[in-house]
């Protein structure tokens, strides 16, 4: 079950935050053998159920009348690990930086910016995925409140997938 997690000071999400800005993190332990951060990018993030492709369909039809970036098929399709690793993953998610240890993807829109780390932390054994938001003003303001408890679902959801990667390690706190 995903945990909220405090994104580090020495992250690359660092670079784009400000005060005021956005900044939501969830982890789970790491699965072992611990795979890079590009597999677990591809394996977290573009691995996303049907029911998440539909949310972010109706997303895309509600807010093209605004003149809002909209994705498409291509946006959802799972990158090959040489895209995410020279940062050319294209559209939405684009890949903006790319390490053994994170992996940065997101776009920036008249509404509002938005970074998503895929980080792995083999110090604290686990996976966690952070979202970094900037609004430029009001209708980026009430996008981010409409969509939040749905982003709070898909960033867990995606986190799952971390755990058929291979053997997770049960923290104390987890056994309860």
């Amino acid at each position: 079950m995903a945990r909220n997690y405090d994104y580090p000071a020495k992250g690359l999400l660092r670079r784009y935050y400000a005060n005021g800005d956005f900044l939501d993190g969830q982890s789970v332990p790491l699965p072992h053998p611990a795979p890079d951060a590009a597999t677990l990018t591809i394996a977290t993030f573009f691995n996303i159920p049907r029911w998440v492709v539909a949310l972010l369909a109706l997303r895309d039809r509600l807010v093209t009348p605004l003149g809002l970036k909209t994705g498409t098929e291509l946006d959802l399709r799972p990158p090959t690990r040489d895209e995410i690793v020279s940062a050319t993953y294209p559209g939405i998610f684009a890949v903006h930086a790319a390490t053994d240890d994170e992996v940065i993807l997101g776009s920036d829109d008249k509404h509002l910016d938005f970074r998503i780390s895929i980080l792995r932390s083999r110090q604290d054994d686990l996976v966690a995925l952070s979202t970094w938001v900037r609004p430029h003003n009001l209708l980026g303001r009430t996008y981010l409140t409409l969509v939040y408890p749905f982003h709070r679902l898909i960033v867990a959801r995606c986190l799952a997938n971390a755990t058929g990667l291979g053997i997770t390690k049960q923290s104390p706190a987890s056994t309860c």
